[in-house]
């Protein structure tokens, strides 16, 4: 397996992904069409490196309760108000040996869960998230969902998927941000605050039309 520098990596994914990715179709799995995603967050990125590793990155950002209302039993329980779930489908004539989702912001309780093909030999965080697959995932199949946790809102981020000796990066997935998903209080007191705003401006409007 070649060896991979995690720090800095992401950070040249947008420049590097675009030449790379070739028309593969997007493979339309449970989590790229999940109408409980987080915000809307689902989708499906295709990766291609142009000598055999193709296929496609499905994902899906859940709050930890509908995470639970869907996959519940599965074989992973979110760690945080957050969980970033992924999936890949291998299309070339290469195997998958190793998935990473680049990580710069909290995230925790790394693992998978049973809606595909093949479960990951082992799941860590290095400090991007990474799962290896032993044997690797044949064409044709699907990796199981990977997922981890965080308390942090979606930005868009990178993932690098590996073969023995070759490696395909792609554009696109989510990754944990800098800002915290906000508590129901803060909603609530953001709400007020903006209703208390309107409020008084249209009052200080009526009252200078009055005085007028």
């Amino acid at each position: 397996m070649i060896s991979v520098n995690p720090k800095g990596l992401f950070l040249l994914v947008a420049v590097l992904t675009t030449p790379l990715i070739c028309a593969d179709t997007i493979h339309a799995g449970i989590l790229s069409v999940h109408p409980d995603a987080y915000a809307g967050v689902k989708g499906s990125v295709p990766f291609n490196n142009g000598v055999g590793l193709s296929g496609t990155i499905d994902y899906a950002v859940f709050t930890a309760g509908d995470f639970n209302a869907n996959f519940s039993g599965l074989g992973y329980v979110p760690g945080d108000a957050l969980v970033y779930t992924y999936q890949v489908y291998v299309t070339g004539s290469l195997g998958v040996s190793t998935e990473i989702v680049g990580i710069s912001n909290p995230a925790n309780t790394i693992g998978t869960f049973d809606i595909g093909d093949q479960n990951a030999s082992s799941a860590s965080f290095t400090p991007n998230a990474r799962w290896l697959f032993s044997p690797e995932i044949p064409t044709g199949l699907s990796s199981w969902g990977l997922a981890f946790s965080s308390p942090n809102l979606p930005i868009v981020g990178g993932a690098l998927t590996i073969d023995g000796g070759t490696q395909a990066l792609a554009f696109g997935v989510p990754t944990p941000g800098p800002l915290a998903i906000p508590e129901p209080g803060s909603l609530w007191l953001m709400a007020t605050a903006l209703f208390g705003s309107r409020f008084f401006s249209r009052s200080a409007r009526a009252s200078s039309k009055f005085d007028s």
